[in-house]
This record gives structure tokens, sequence and C-alpha cells, in this order.
């Protein structure tokens, strides 16, 4: 009973000291440089603490969002490296190969991390360089990364909502860019299935789709957001979920 006790306590301490500490994001930069092989490494990417007075356990929460992120990061540096490998020529053209990782982090309502990181990759002898978005979602008691449907209730029709939203915002953009053949590239790109919509984050009150190049539009037009207003989804929330705080 005393050890049931002491459990209890240091869990209801934990949970206290979340709830009193906002989480803080700062940022850890790392870089690596190869005259052998021509190239450049520079990632800079969100790290998290709760402060000097953080408890052991809250701290440990810090430490396991900051490893999901190192172990991220390296993953991207390692994948790079290895492609730079493989190609027989290290410089075309008088060009190396680069790899620049930059990022933003922020807490919603205290509790709600959400992070952007835009990783620029080019490896030289390819056609062109990439630009892509990968987002990080982790709440204060270290859940996470979150998927997009940990926001909404169990059975709600949240899928359908967010894939019409997006179809309409998209093929609104592409006919003002003049590009009215990607319909297809579109409705598939941003249909109801979970796979299309894994990059997202929240801010200014609203729900961000991020669509890399290639899912829902070619190459020349880039990344594509939808933005969609938190309010239009307070209905599917689910009020214990990390965005709860909507509905309150």
């Amino acid at each position: 009973m005393k050890k049931i006790f002491s459990f209890l306590l240091l869990f209801s301490l934990t949970v206290i000291s979340v709830s009193a500490q906002q989480m803080e994001v700062t940022y850890k930069t790392i870089s690596d440089n190869s005259s052998t092989m021509n190239y450049s490494v520079k990632a800079t990417y969100p790290q998290v603490n709760f402060g000097p007075e953080a408890l052991m356990g809250v701290r440990g929460i810090a430490q396991d969002i900051n490893t999901a992120f190192d172990t991220t990061v390296n993953g991207i540096v390692n994948s790079f490296v290895n492609d730079v490998t493989k190609m027989p020529e290290k410089t075309v053209n008088g060009n190396g190969s680069s790899l620049e990782i930059t990022s933003t982090g922020w807490v919603v309502n205290g509790s709600l991390l959400c992070s952007e990181l835009t990783t620029f990759n080019y490896i030289a002898g390819m056609a062109h360089p990439m630009t892509t978005i990968t987002t990080f979602n982790f709440v204060d008691n270290g859940a996470g990364p979150l998927a997009l449907s940990g926001l909404f209730r169990s059975g709600s029709d949240y899928l359908n909502f967010i894939s019409t939203e997006s179809i309409q915002q998209l093929s609104a953009y592409a006919q003002k860019e003049g590009m009215t053949n990607i319909s297809d590239m579109i409705l598939s790109g941003a249909s109801a299935d979970a796979k299309n919509f894994t990059e997202w984050s929240i801010s200014n009150d609203s729900l961000n789709i991020i669509f890399n190049p290639y899912q829902v539009a070619p190459y020349v037009m880039g990344i594509q957001r939808v933005t969609i207003p938190m309010t239009s989804l307070i209905s599917m929330l689910d009020p214990s979920g990390p965005a709860g705080f909507m509905i309150r």
C-alpha cells in the first residue's frame, strides 16, 4: 500500500508540474561537411524543456520528445549521406550536394507542441532540388508524435469534412494559377484517406494541412497549404484530446 501511495504521489506531482510549467521551445543546430564527398549539411530543429525547476519525471518527458526530434533528423541526414555516397559523380557543373533543415516550433494553449521541419535536399546529379515539410506534434505529457485522428472523437466524420474543405481550397487556388488540368491529382492526394493528412499543425485557432510536392500538384507549384478554422471542427473534436481546449 505504501509503494502504491508513493507512486500515486509521484504521478500527481508530475502532472501538477507539467500543468504548472509551460513547455518552452529552443533550437538545436548540427552541421557536417565533407570535402571528399563534396556535401554540406546544416540542420536546426526544436528541442523542449520545462524550465530549471522541472521535476525529474517532467524532464524525462522533455527528453523523450527531444529524442524523437534527434532520431528523425539524424535519419534524414544519414539517408542523405547514403544517397550522396551512391552517386558516381560528387560534383556536377561545379555544384556539390547540400541538405538544409530549418524549423519552427510553438506551443498552443500551453499544452500542445506543434512544429514544422522544412527540408531542402539537393544531391548532385538530381534534376532539381526537393523541399518538403515534416510536422511533429506532441502533448506536454509526452504523447506523440500525434496523428491527426488523435484530435477527433471516434466515429466522427472529420476525414470527409477535411477532405472536402481541402479539395475546395486546392481547386480554387489551382484555378487562380491557371492550373486547370490537375483535378485528378487534387482528388487523389486530398481524398478522405488518413495517409493524405499526415502533415498538420494548429496555429491561430486554425488547423493547417500541408501537402508536399507531387501530392496534390506538380513540382512547379511547390508545397500546398490548406487552412481550416478550428471553430468549424468543434463538433468533431475529442473534448479530452489534444485540441479539447477549443471547446472548453
